[in-house]
C-alpha cells in the first residue's frame, strides 16, 4: 500500500538511511523540555528500534519497520522546505516583487493560475498602472528564473514528500506493536504530525508530551547515570 506508492516515486529509504539518526546519544540530556524533546526522542528511538528483532511473521508491517521510514521522509520534507524558502527570496526579486504564490502555477500556454481574490485585485491594478505588456514581461522573468533556480521543482518535491510522510504516518498509527519502544514511536509520530512546535496547550497535548518524556526515560534507562527531568509540559 504505502510502500508501493513510495517506491514508484522516490528512492527507497531503509532503516539505516543516512538521514536517520544513528545510535542513541552518548549522554542523554539532564533536562528534557520543549526545545529538545522531539530531537532527543528521535535519536533514542532510532537506536532502540534498530536493536529490535527484525524477524516477523506475515501480516501488517510493524511499527519498528515503519517508523524509521516515516522519520527519514519527515527529515527529507523539512530539508526541501528549507531549500524552497531560500529560493523564495530570489524568485520574488526575479518576479519584480510580485508574490510567488501569484505566479506559482504557469501552464504551457503561459497562463498564470491566480490563487486568491486579493491576488486578482493586485493583478488588475498592475494591468491598469503598468499595462499588460509589463505583466507579461514579469511572467517571462518568473518562468526564466524558475528554470534557472528550480523553485517549482523543489516546491513540488516538498509537496510530494509531505504527502508520502502523511501516508506513512497514518499507516504507522494503526500498525501493530510488540514493545514499549514502538508505542513511544507512535506517540512521537503523533506529536510531530500535529504539534511539531510543542505549543498546543489544550488537553491532551501537554499530557501527551509528558507521556513521551516518560517513555524516553523508561527506554533510556540503560544510561541511568543521567537523570531525565521534565521542565515543563
Amino acid at each position: 500500500m504505502a510502500d508501493s506508492e513510495i517506491s514508484r516515486t522516490l528512492p527507497a529509504i531503509t532503516r539505516r538511511n543516512k538521514y536517520a539518526h544513528d545510535g542513541a546519544p552518548k549522554n542523554l540530556p539532564y533536562r528534557i523540555d520543549r526545545r529538545n524533546l522531539l530531537p532527543v526522542a528521535g535519536q533514542l528511538l532510532s537506536a532502540r528500534i534498530g536493536e529490535l528483532d527484525g524477524r516477523r511473521e506475515s501480516g501488517p508491517t510493524p511499527v519498528r519497520e515503519l517508523w524509521p521510514r516515516w522519520y527519514a521522509y519527515h527529515h527529507h520534507c523539512i530539508r526541501s522546505g528549507r531549500l524552497r524558502k531560500r529560493l523564495a527570496s530570489d524568485m520574488l526579486h526575479a518576479a519584480g516583487n510580485l508574490p510567488i504564490s501569484e505566479f506559482e502555477s504557469v501552464g504551457d500556454d503561459g497562463a498564470v493560475a491566480i490563487r486568491s481574490l486579493a491576488a486578482i485585485h493586485r493583478i488588475a491594478r498592475l494591468n491598469v498602472v503598468a499595462g499588460q505588456s509589463e505583466l507579461n514581461e514579469r511572467r517571462k522573468r518568473w518562468k526564466d528564473a524558475d528554470q534557472r533556480l528550480g523553485y517549482s521543482a523543489v516546491a513540488a518535491l516538498e509537496q510530494e514528500l509531505a504527502e508520502q510522510t502523511g501516508v506513512l504516518g497514518r499507516v504507522l498509527l494503526i500498525a501493530p506493536v510488540s514493545s514499549v519502544i514502538e508505542v513511544a514511536a507512535k506517540l512521537h509520530c503523533l506529536i510531530v504530525t500535529h504539534d511539531p512546535d510543542l505549543k498546543l496547550e489544550d488537553a491532551p497535548w501537554p499530557q501527551l508530551r509528558t507521556l513521551l518524556k516518560d517513555l524516553i526515560r523508561i527506554n533510556g534507562a540503560r544510561d541511568d547515570q543521567y537523570l531525565l527531568v521534565s521542565a515543563r509540559n
